[in-house]
């Protein structure tokens, strides 16, 4: 498996390190949501900034998914995918970055980033070993929880007047 070059045993150091984190990122989207956003962004601004590099440097590296993929993602991979490669990971690559621009923020912008890179994870996950399966659907685990406590979270901004007069009225 000399994916990019790189040996066996680093390739499964980063397949282990990628679940690992993951499984880290589901107990820290409850207790610590902050560090969870934070490592979202470096998550999501390194995925970025590598697809671009990748899809300008050498697109065609992108085909070798295919290895791993199943067979519907293979057949497109080796197909169709060849004559667009660049302009659709750089197409991937501004989900990410975008993404990544939700997690510095709160509210809608963050829950509907979060919502993005969960349908992100699951979209990639057929695409097997090299996409560290299953470390994407933990992490969109982990953004789904996440999303769920910004939801849930209780509002700090005082009620407006009509809500203060009509709450003042029924008591």
């Amino acid at each position: 498996m000399e994916t990019y070059g790189i040996s066996p045993l680093t390739f499964w150091s980063a397949y282990a390190a990628s679940n690992l984190v993951a499984l880290t990122l589901i107990w820290t989207a409850d207790k610590h949501p902050d560090f969870t956003r934070a490592a979202f962004f470096l998550i999501f601004i390194g995925a970025a900034a590598v697809n671009t590099y990748i899809a300008i440097d050498s697109p065609w590296a992108y085909q070798d998914y295919a290895e791993t993929a199943v067979p519907l993602y293979k057949q497109f991979i080796l197909g169709a995918f060849e004559a667009i490669i660049t302009p659709m990971i750089l197409v991937i690559a501004l989900g990410q970055l975008l993404i990544a621009a939700a997690m510095l923020l709160k509210g809608k912008v963050l829950i509907a980033g979060c919502w993005a890179g969960i349908l992100f994870g699951i979209s990639i996950t057929p695409l097997g070993l090299y996409a560290a399966f299953p470390a994407t659907l933990l992490m969109a685990v982990a953004l789904f929880i996440l999303q769920k406590n910004q939801v849930s979270a209780p509002s700090k901004k005082r009620p407006s007047k009509l809500v203060r007069i009509v709450a003042h009225a029924l008591k």
